[in-house]
């Protein structure tokens, strides 16, 4: 249950509550998408039928990456974990050559579009 409130508490300091305090439902259903609903509902399904999946994995929208113009096919975001923070740079493709795995595919998993850095 104190997990559901943090998780509320997060999504409030985002905006996205109603008011309610009654807890992490309310707050998910306060910031949901209103496009693309379909979309959603379905990965909304793929989770519920893999719940091991919930806490390794979530849908992560474009809307950063797209509102810098960043152009994927010549960029790649590399991140790296510094001071409790995640620090993101995007950096030419074939300037990265240090070992890497990758966080965030495309659609089908045909390309990486974000990298942390592997541990040494």
């Amino acid at each position: 249950m104190a997990t559901a409130r943090a998780h509320a508490a997060v999504l409030a300091d985002f905006g996205c509550m109603d008011g309610s305090s009654s807890g992490k439902q309310e707050a998910v259903m306060g910031c949901m998408p209103t496009e693309d609903v379909e979309f959603h509902d379905a990965i909304k399904e793929v989770f519920r039928r893999y719940p091991e999946a919930q806490g390794k994995y979530a849908l992560s929208s474009l809307d950063l990456e797209n509102e810098m113009k960043i152009n994927f096919d010549e960029k790649v975001g590399v991140s790296r974990i510094e001071d409790g923070r995640i620090i993101t740079e995007f950096k030419d493709r074939k300037s990265v050559t240090r070992m890497r795995l990758c966080l965030k595919w495309n659609f089908d998993y045909s390309e990486c579009l974000h990298w942390k850095e592997a541990p040494e």
